[in-house]
């Protein structure tokens, strides 16, 4: 149920000597992730966990770009998952020790039955081998909140409560502490407490008395003294709703640390941000937040949090999203936080390339159904990554895949809807040569999904959006089956990448997708470019100016049409960020779609959204922009304001204008 944590743990710690965590200026701090095993789903539990919907949201309701409703500003980058699903399971750990994490503090409500408690708990259990499969190491967070519904009334409820509460810690040493693969400090077994928000501190005296073993405790710092625990976790210091400055956030973790130098015992902790969602699900407040300022706040927090001298620092967390704390691929962010750990970490093993393998073996696991010689197949793919082994691991994923690209169509998050008219073929490497990084190797992908039954067909080229920084690319489902192919793109982000690569990897898109789309089926004399708001930058950036599919050899005279969804057609806010400008000081030079206007460019539907509703004049930008390509004597192009709906919704209304402006600009061959 709803954790009225006032943040979150995800306790870092594992410092392994003889299993023991172990400390010297000497050794680089170990560095764990706090793990949350509450999430429940339709297809593999029966129904939507609490914390998918926080009975407000719906996940059934799939939105235009195929993200599910959820409790949550974001959501993981294979979907929201069951814990536990034993896939989602394997994939998780696997980016687990690809990122240099080397252990996780798994949030444990007991075992109790109150709410979803049990199986949160089955959750945890299944979680367990697959971090030694890893050799990854493990302690438990427990949340003594779990007691509540036994301590509200009377004695006779604090009694239960209690007993409660030893049971969980009896159930814990008999099956947990003694594992050699659960985390000890000075040999003993650490254990975190999420406050106590419960427990008074002789209950929690007598509680351990009762342990033949006395765990290493630690809890939070304002409680931590109270209950006689030996070490305090530091945590995302929000509070009262305020939305903390990185100043401010930083001047509280230094005032902890700096107990350090005294011989407390304080473990430090690393945060992307913090953005939770509880005023939204109406289930109470907001905490407040910390601003993720596109992966800077990680990395602030993370070099203080290795510099203070703690021998663990706790990542808060892996998986909160209901606190909007997660560092697993998501959607929003993609890989970010874990390249930024891989590269902190010194993690010489994986590079950021490897990262998306993991994620790439669940998507195929859910794509084959009950294929049992391609599931034997994936399962010696797993143990190649492993094993490490990702250049050969890599290789059978792609014969894999290459093979389900030949039958119907099957999105990994609608498994049991197979488009027999259509396929998808998945994770297209759209550049080539020997100059690709790592980070190209896994940003530079695509998705194609095509029609069989009509051919040749058109083709639009979907850039997602994200401020150039953020974003994953996804195929629209509106423009699933509707008799066209959808080539969905991923590029390089800002502000690692830095002006023009974002453009140049579009463009190197486009080439790929006019060089071979006919290869299955389609026609380059029918290739349309669209996007949403970063994404429809790009699409006029290649659509307008010819240097960029200049560089291989084509001309953009040749697309079909261009349909970007509210543009930034002034230089984008993430360039000129990059040269250090402010976003409310307007730019047009070489790299503004306004700086191209051209009679002879592409037909083109510019869509906006309401111009009360949008951002910062983006309405006003594209009918600017609509009056100079006029004036430029463009016959073909079109502004469309959707009213009432703003930039981040217009998206989805706008689809069926997407679709009539393709099949009124394609041949009558191509419509479905």
């Amino acid at each position: 149920m709803y954790s009225l944590r006032y943040l979150n743990i995800l306790i870092a710690f594992i410092g392994l000597l003889r299993g023991s965590l172990c400390a010297t200026t000497n050794q680089q701090p170990v560095v764990v992730a706090h793990y949350m095993p509450w999430y429940a789903t339709k297809d593999v539990s029966g129904s939507w966990g609490w914390h998918w919907t926080m009975d407000h949201f719906d996940p059934d309701h799939v939105l235009w770009d195929g993200n599910r409703e959820v409790a949550s500003h974001d959501q993981p980058l294979i979907g929201p998952y069951d814990s536990g699903d034993e896939h989602a399971l394997e994939c998780q750990v696997l980016l687990m020790k690809f990122s240099g994490l080397q252990g996780v503090i798994i949030d444990w409500y007991g075992v109790g039955k109150d709410f979803d408690h049990a199986a949160n708990h089955e959750h945890a259990l299944k979680l367990v081998p697959w971090l030694k499969r890893a050799g990854l190491r493990y302690a438990v967070c427990y949340e003594d909140q779990a007691l509540a519904k036994k301590s509200t009334n009377g004695t006779e409820d604090v009694s239960a409560a209690l007993w409660q509460a030893e049971k969980d810690l009896l159930w814990a040493q008999d099956h947990w502490f003694a594992d050699p693969s659960y985390i000890r400090k000075d040999n003993r077994p650490l254990l975190l407490l999420f406050g106590p928000q419960l427990l008074k501190p002789e209950q929690w005296t007598a509680l351990e008395k009762r342990l033949s073993t006395r765990p290493f405790t630690f809890a939070l710092p304002h409680l931590a003294s109270r209950i006689g625990a030996e070490g305090s976790f530091a945590w995302p210091p929000v509070s009262g709703g305020k939305t903390l400055s990185a100043d401010e956030w930083n001047k509280q973790l230094k005032s902890l640390y700096e107990g350090i130098s005294k011989g407390e015992h304080v473990m430090a902790t690393a945060f992307p941000g913090f953005k939770d969602i509880y005023k939204q699900a109406g289930v109470g407040e907001s905490f407040g937040g910390i601003l993720p300022r596109m992966g800077a706040t990680f990395t602030e927090s993370l070099d203080l949090a290795m510099s203070a001298g703690s021998p663990v620092v706790q990542i808060a967390t892996w998986n909160d999203y209901g606190e909007g704390t997660a560092i697993e691929p998501t959607r929003g962010a993609g890989y970010k936080y874990l390249e930024i750990l891989q590269k902190r970490l010194n993690v010489s093993a994986h590079g950021p390339a490897d990262l998306r393998l993991p994620v790439m073996l669940y998507q195929l696991r859910k794509r084959i159904g009950a294929d049992a010689v391609l599931s034997s197949r994936l399962n010696e793919a797993a143990k190649l990554l492993f094993e490490s082994k990702c250049l050969e691991a890599e290789a059978e994923l792609a014969r894999v895949g290459t093979e389900i690209g030949k039958r119907a169509a099957v999105f990994p998050d609608f498994p049991n809807d197979p488009q027999e008219k259509y396929r998808l073929v998945s994770e297209i490497l759209y550049r080539s040569g020997d100059h690709l990084t790592q980070t190209m190797q896994q940003r530079c992908r695509l998705d194609l999904y095509f029609p069989v039954d009509h051919q040749p067909y058109s083709t639009v080229v979907w850039f997602h959006g994200g401020g150039l920084s953020a974003g994953e690319r996804s195929i629209p489902t509106y423009l699933r089956k509707r008799g066209v192919a959808i080539v969905a793109v991923n590029y390089r982000l800002s502000p690692a990448a830095k002006t023009p690569e974002f453009i140049e990897d579009a463009a190197a898109a486009v080439a790929w997708t006019l060089k071979n789309i006919q290869n299955y089926g389609g026609s380059a004399e029918r290739v349309f470019l669209s996007g949403h708001s970063a994404g429809a930058y790009l699409s006029l950036m290649v659509g307008l100016d010819k240097r960029w599919l200049g560089a291989h050899q084509l001309d953009p005279k040749t697309i079909a049409g261009l349909i970007p969804l509210s543009p930034q057609v002034i230089t984008h806010f993430a360039i000129r960020e990059e040269r250090g400008m402010s976003e409310k000081q307007p730019l047009v030079d070489e790299l503004a779609p306004l700086f191209h206007v051209k009679a002879d460019a592409p037909p083109m539907l510019i869509v906006t959204g309401d111009r009360e509703k949008e951002l910062m004049g983006r309405y006003e930008e594209n009918a600017y922009f609509l009056r100079m390509m006029k004036l430029a004597g463009h016959k073909d192009v079109t502004l469309h304001e959707i009213q009432g709906f703003d930039h981040g919704k217009m998206a989805e209304p706008a689809m069926p204008l997407v679709l009539r402006f393709v099949e009124s600009h394609s041949p009558a061959g191509a419509r479905k």
